[in-house]
């Protein structure tokens, strides 16, 4: 069975997805706006006019569409809606199936008629749509037509990689998290939490590990914060080596403006960790405030600072949230259990070629 991927490949969700169903025995091949390799997969990169941005998605539309039939998939699976679910629909392709991810419902919709308009096209086309969680799910079937429903299969966690070990006891404690270093992970609030500590004498260290397009504003914030010695910006971190880094880490920290689903959060909890994150989106789908971490409002380094120094200075508290983290992750995420979900939706579209 052939199932084609309109997807980025280098995203590491487009891949766990791709190297699952490769190795159940389909035969995945994955169209890119984005180059990469994905082991056992074939990519398809689809180049030029990159100097237009997200509109190139449309002016290559008809490339993409003579692609897709070329290929003569037994399923096409979109994964992020405003871009390759549009796609998708345009490609008249059936089965097939459109994956919501985060701000593509949360935060595409809102920006103009047209891209409401996009979104509402996407999901009436799709055979089929899934969300990663419940609020995400929520939000989709507002723009859905009436009657259709959203399929919530999460994005969990491999939790024998996501293993861990006992945690050395060191002074000072260190927080910090493993994400893309972009605008709406909200890690200037981060940085100005731990000032904000260190004036009151609570001394944390912090990792970020990760890289992107807001790195160089929060070296220069640390700098400017006189943070310096207190905040190791790792760089990028193979998804394969995020256990390690987690293990370095007393608590995570999650203060986004906007997410989606937060699967880091998850990959946390399931090390052991205890999570304070922004009361947005999805993320109270992952964190259970009081129980695996706190939550508190987003873009407010006080709270912020609140919320860690209670778990910095409360060890107990912290042992107990994060086992009841890897409890939560072991009930709810685990990788095997969302991928056989994944794995009856495909059966079931494939027996259903009209959807």
């Amino acid at each position: 069975m052939r199932v084609v991927y309109l997807a980025d490949a280098p995203y590491i969700h487009t891949r766990r997805w791709v190297e699952h169903f490769v190795h159940a025995g389909w035969d995945a091949h994955v169209i890119s706006f984005r180059p990469a390799e994905i082991p056992g997969a074939t990519v398809h990169y689809v180049d030029g006019l990159e100097a237009f941005g997200k509109s190139r998605y449309i002016v290559h539309a008809r490339r993409v569409g003579a692609l897709v039939r070329e290929l003569e998939p037994d399923l096409l699976h979109a994964l992020h809606l405003t871009s390759y679910g549009f796609l998708a629909a345009l490609s008249g392709t059936k089965p097939s199936i459109a994956s919501v991810w985060g701000t593509d419902i949360l935060e595409a919709p809102l920006l103009s008629p047209l891209h409401r308009w996009l979104t509402r096209y996407a999901l009436s086309h799709a055979g089929a749509v899934t969300a990663t969680g419940l609020l995400l799910a929520e939000a989709t079937l507002e723009h859905m037509p009436a009657g259709k429903p959203v399929s919530v299969i999460p994005y969990g966690v491999d939790l024998e990689r996501f293993a861990p070990g006992p945690r050395e006891h060191r002074e000072p404690l260190t927080v910090g998290a493993v994400a893309r270093l972009s605008p709406e992970k909200g890690f200037e609030h981060l940085l100005r939490a731990i000032t904000l500590l260190r004036d009151r004498g609570t001394e944390v260290r912090c990792v970020l590990a990760g890289d992107g397009p807001s790195r160089e504003s929060l070296e220069r914030l640390a700098a400017e914060l006189r943070l310096d010695g207190r905040v190791d910006f790792a760089g990028e971190v193979a998804h394969e080596d995020v256990p390690g880094v987690l293990q370095r880490l007393d608590v995570f920290v999650m203060p986004s403006t906007a997410e989606g689903f937060g699967v880091s959060a998850i990959e946390a909890s399931a090390m052991r960790l205890p999570i304070v994150a922004s009361d947005v989106h999805g993320i109270p789908d992952v964190v259970l405030d009081g129980e695996t971490g706190a939550l508190v409002p987003p873009a407010k380094p006080a709270a912020l600072a609140d919320a860690i120094e209670r778990l910095v200075r409360d060890p107990a508290l912290r042992a107990a949230m994060g086992d009841a983290g890897r409890s939560f992750v072991e009930r709810n995420y685990r990788w095997q259990d969302n991928a056989a979900l994944m794995e009856q939706l495909y059966e079931k579209m494939v027996s259903s070629p009209m959807a």
